[in-house]
């Protein structure tokens, strides 16, 4: 592929200003070429009635006597009759027959058209000795059958044609071009002034900050661009919302760091005294499994957090086609083990027909979705958790549901917020997994529900995503 040509890229008024002058200057070639081929059709078709002016005058001046011609005027007045004070014109009257009545002017005679016409008028173009190139009109005279037939030839020189033609296009030509340089200075000024409110948007935007998000003033912006304004005011909208909830985030990702990590420190703080108490004592057993519990926690919350940056993180999320199904069925065989532990029943879903649940992704994510719904569902609903596969109006849905109590309204509202937990009294929990949850799943197009389980009972949650039939390239 091409690169974009420097002018095209360098600035926006040269991206208007090159079209304006290049339309210009092809619009004023191609009027001074028409207006060069009409002063030359114009012309030569002047110069031709001159031409025949000039052929009928010598003719009027043929008699005839027993039908035999004779030229009445003297070569004077026939000179006369001819003059042109440009370039000096050329004539001869000779009969039909080779006679010639008066001028030196040798041309082959052009054959009439109608040879019982009594006047027969012809143009023709020849080119004589040493190249010059005449233009010439022949007049046939006879007026009536028994009299002999006279041909009076005049021609003239191409050349004054060419000048008086040039003369007429540099009569039409030197105007425009003098005017291209007042023409093209406008056109620079006016577009230069015409976009001084896209640089008057640029020095505001510059004078904000890098912290200040506030909407750009929209009051004095021309109506050409106050569309993109508008829609820049809205995405300064969303980058300021999207870095209050990064900061929120931030803020609540070390206050829950702050607990485990406190509990490290008095726990280990309590170990290194009772050491330095009584070195030879051995490590408190209790203590330690305290220790390993809280670290724990503090490492499954951390892993979680980086989960949730790489659901963020359009980049390194995966992009294929895969079977929703098999995910699903992966992950329960994952909590299979952890079902049993716990005496609760973890229902797979059954095989899909080959394609019948392919949507595109990261199966890796959505697989840890599922996981994760299967695990809030072990610890916290009833004593059957199932994982279903329904297909519908080209939507795949995954549900994980258990037939624990219900939750109230409030409640499943707050389970999709960062860091939310509820008061369950279980402390091993990070209030990240639905967050992250339903993060993936949007990044994948799709959508994310809590609702009350069938029959009033436990908690159902839902994962629509769009069933796709296209295999990646």
């Amino acid at each position: 592929m091409s690169a974009t040509p420097h002018w095209r890229s360098a600035s926006l008024w040269r991206q208007l200003l090159m079209p304006l002058v290049g339309l210009w200057v092809a619009s004023a070639l191609v009027a001074t070429g028409v207006a060069y081929w009409f002063a030359g059709r114009t012309t030569n078709q002047s110069f031709d009635r001159l031409l025949s002016d000039d052929a009928q005058a010598l003719a009027a001046q043929l008699r005839w006597h027993d039908g035999q011609a004779r030229f009445v005027a003297s070569r004077e007045t026939a000179d006369s009759l001819v003059f042109d004070s440009l370039l000096r014109s050329h004539y001869a009257v000779r009969t039909e027959a080779g006679r010639t009545l008066v001028g030196e002017l040798d041309l082959p005679l052009p054959q009439p058209d109608d040879p019982q016409a009594a006047r027969t008028q012809q143009f023709f173009n020849h080119q004589a000795d040493g190249g010059l190139l005449l233009r010439a009109v022949a007049l046939r005279v006879r007026p009536s059958t028994g009299d002999e037939p006279v041909w009076v030839v005049v021609a003239e020189s191409e050349t004054k044609r060419r000048q008086v033609t040039n003369e007429i296009a540099a009569a039409i030509f030197l105007p425009a071009g003098l005017a291209g340089f007042v023409i093209i200075p406008l056109l620079y000024y006016g577009i230069r002034r015409g976009l001084a409110p896209t640089r008057r948007i640029s020095a505001l935007v510059a004078q904000q900050g890098e912290h200040d998000l506030s909407p750009l003033n929209v009051a004095e912006v021309p109506e050409e661009l106050r569309e993109l304004v508008q829609h820049t005011n809205a995405l300064l909208a969303r980058l300021k919302a999207s870095v209050d909830e990064q900061r929120r985030f931030v803020a609540d990702a070390a206050h829950q760091l702050q607990t485990p990590m406190a509990g490290i420190r008095l726990l280990v703080g309590d170990m290194r005294r009772t050491q330095r108490a009584d070195p030879s004592q051995p490590m408190d057993a209790e203590v330690l499994a305290h220790l390993d519990e809280v670290a724990a926690r503090g490492a499954r919350m951390v892993r979680q957090l980086l989960v949730y940056a790489r659901a963020e993180d359009e980049t390194v999320i995966e992009d294929q086609v895969f079977d929703a199904t098999q995910v699903a069925r992966q992950a329960v065989q994952r909590w299979q083990a952890a079902a049993d532990a716990a005496g609760k029943a973890l229902q797979p879903p059954p095989d899909a027909t080959h394609g019948a649940a392919m949507v595109r992704g990261s199966p890796t994510l959505l697989g840890e979705v599922v996981a994760n719904l299967i695990d809030n569902a072990l610890r916290y609903g009833g004593p059957h958790v199932a994982v279903e596969m329904l297909a519908k109006n080209k939507r795949i849905r995954i549900r994980v549901s258990d037939d624990g109590p219900a939750l109230d309204t409030a409640t499943r509202q707050r389970m999709l917020l960062p860091f939310w937990r509820g008061d369950h009294g279980q402390p091993e929990g990070s209030g990240l997994g639905l967050s992250i949850a339903q993060r993936v799943v949007e990044r994948m197009g799709g959508r994310l529900t809590v609702r009350i389980g069938p029959g009033g009972r436990g908690t159902c949650i839902d994962i629509d995503l769009p069933h796709t039939t296209h295999l990646l390239t």
